[in-house]
């Protein structure tokens, strides 16, 4: 059992606590975290970003999504930590397991409750209504006032804010007094006299300002309460040095951690608006008896999913230069592999160094995904200094990055033929390339929904007995998080509509285990045609690898689909590069025939 796991049980028996929770998130419910945060990892040793923690005196459980059961089982390997792949047959949900888990201490123990601990700061709100549910009937206590991992995590970093700097409008497309009299507008028809933003990257939209607070996200620790009078931002000390930019003096500045007491503090007869997926549970109880509360998306939320006409030219723009770096890379790739000394880890650095030449490239927006062979089989994989592959000449290697630029948010996958390929490769590769091409070609009529285009764009692996244990597609932020919410499309019960002005993935794949993986993506801009229909074109700019495409698997129309993006790859980039790389896109980008 891990070092952790054993210092934290004796924590909890001080406290008198039987089981302890360790979620992935920070006081935001953020899906990407600072340092600080990643207590989750800490404890369990799984770095990718998907997983919940459960500790008792006898065991230790992980849950987490497909994307991660195979890095799970590699690094969870020795911990003593029992891997729960959620959604698979049997396998309990994490809620369902603490519901059995109290009832069978009731069972035992009928005179002594049972009590969960957990940092009640890092859980979301939404927990509350959960709890309540999964322990009814029962003798449950919750402590959420304890933080005990910060007692086992000594050498825990440092959490300190970055400078807070405005996004030019050129960019953002709306002035922040614009944004937030649209919002207060929503909030008139909610009945809502007070509104709270707790979402990271809703508070740096509703401004027009951004920071580095968490790796790849360019967000600032912050709240945000809002009235049809008033305007508070709560961030850290020192995060505005600068101060705030002239316009933004009618906004209120106040300290990070006054946020409780101010919500404390609220009229108990007034209306809040507040997510209690992205509120965290010690500010959600923070909410004063009685107030009623509003609990839903913020106007921010569903606001900021829809790109404005700058926002959209802006993000056009990044993608041609990310279509440069990201070309630049595949032709250097293809052209240095045979001499070896390619590493899965050398080509993100040098993808990372290409993307650092465009104009206005700032920062990562993931860190890139570069599985070569087996490794490009385990969804998320991230190469370390253990696991760094050798890039050999054959097979395949996986390559998902993304940047982030003054002008957009960028994320493509590309599959590169590094040598030689197995027919099944090129049967599986295209297979990915028509259900990426499927998803391209969809209309969503009026009254279908995202749960359509998911199903359209497996059809054609299921037909071929492959499927691929991830969503189709997430929403991406204007400067902000690659994955947006809430508009994902996934099997999901009640999907989100999708609607013109998203920016969306398209990125369907294949995974074989122990041999290879497969993803295609694109970024895909959604809009409307004169029927009313909701139709999407592609934003991302990189050719396919033609080496890997068998055209007898297209149809003609996929195939016309195919050759039309490759001629405006060809017309786009083309001008914009050297002699040798516009050499190696014209070749990559000639039609292709049967």
């Amino acid at each position: 059992m891990k070092k952790e796991i054993v210092e934290l049980r004796k924590l909890m028996a001080e406290e008198g606590m039987d089981a302890y929770y360790v979620p992935s998130g920070d006081f935001h419910s953020s899906e990407y975290v600072n340092d600080y945060f990643k207590a989750r990892e800490f404890m369990s040793g799984l770095t990718g970003e998907a997983g919940e923690l459960i500790v008792d005196a006898q065991g230790a459980w992980l849950w987490t999504d497909g994307r991660y059961f195979l890095q799970a089982e590699q690094q969870l390997a020795g911990s003593g930590i029992e891997l729960m792949r959620m959604a698979e047959p049997g396998v309990p949900t994490l809620e369902e397991f603490l519901g059995k888990m109290a009832a069978d201490h009731n069972k035992a123990n009928p005179d002594n409750s049972f009590v969960l601990g957990f940092d009640g700061r890092v859980v979301p709100g939404s927990f509350d209504k959960t709890a309540k549910e999964i322990f009814s009937g029962l003798n449950v206590e919750i402590r959420w006032d304890k933080d005990l991992v910060d007692k086992v995590w000594t050498t825990r970093p440092e959490l300190k804010p970055t400078d807070i700097y405005e996004l030019p409008i050129t960019s953002a497309g709306k002035t922040a007094e614009e944004k937030i009299a649209e919002v207060r507008a929503e909030m008139k028809k909610a009945g809502a006299d007070y509104l709270l933003i707790t979402d990271l990257m809703e508070s740096a939209w509703l401004f027009n300002l951004r920071a580095a607070d968490i790796m790849y996200t360019p967000v600032f620790f912050a709240y945000t309460i809002l009235t049809q009078d008033s305007v508070r931002l709560y961030v850290m000390k020192d995060a505005l040095r600068y101060g705030l930019p002239h316009h933004l003096e009618f906004v209120e500045v106040c300290d990070y951690d006054d946020i409780y007491k101010d919500v404390a503090a609220m009229p108990a007869d007034k209306t809040l608006w507040l997510d209690s997926n992205s509120t965290n549970f010690a500010l959600y109880l923070s909410v004063p008896e009685g107030m009623k509360i509003h609990d839903a998306l913020t106007p921010v939320a569903l606001m900021k999913i829809i790109k404005n006409e700058t926002e959209i030219a802006s993000t056009r723009h990044a993608h041609i230069k990310d279509g440069v770096a990201v070309t630049k890379l595949i032709k250097w790739v293809k052209d240095n592999v045979k001499d070896g000394g390619l590493t899965e880890i050398s080509v993100a650095d040098k993808l990372q160094e290409l993307r650092f030449e465009q104009e206005e490239c700032f920062d990562l927006s993931f860190e890139t995904i570069s599985g070569y062979g087996p490794n490009g089989a385990i969804i998320h994989y991230a190469p370390t200094p253990e696991t760094n592959a050798d890039v050999k000449p054959e097979g395949f290697l996986l390559l998902d990055s993304g940047g982030q630029y003054t002008d957009g948010t960028t994320d493509i996958t590309r599959t590169i033929a590094v040598g030689p390929l197995t027919q099944e490769m090129i049967d599986d590769y295209t297979l990915v390339l028509k259900s990426h091409v499927d998803v391209s070609m969809f209309k969503i009529k009026p009254g279908m929904t995202g749960l359509d285009l998911d199903a359209a764009s497996r059809a054609p692996l299921r037909a071929h007995g492959l499927d691929f244990k991830h969503g189709l597609a997430h929403g991406v932020g204007h400067v902000l998080g690659v994955h947006e919410g809430p508009n994902t499309i996934r099997r999901v019960a009640k999907p989100i509509e999708i609607k013109a002005g998203m920016i969306m993935s398209n990125e369907p794949g294949v995974y074989i285990d122990g041999k290879f993986g497969i993803r295609t993506e694109n970024l895909i801009l959604f809009s409307e045609d004169e029927e009313g229909n909701v139709v999407n074109e592609p934003l991302t700019c990189v050719p396919y690898d033609r080496a890997a495409i068998n055209p007898e698997l297209l149809s003609d129309e996929e195939l016309a689909w195919v050759n039309n993006y490759h001629a405006w790859v060809r017309e786009t980039l083309v001008p914009l590069l050297d002699d040798d790389t516009a050499a190696f896109v014209i070749r990559e980008t000639e039609p292709i025939t049967r």
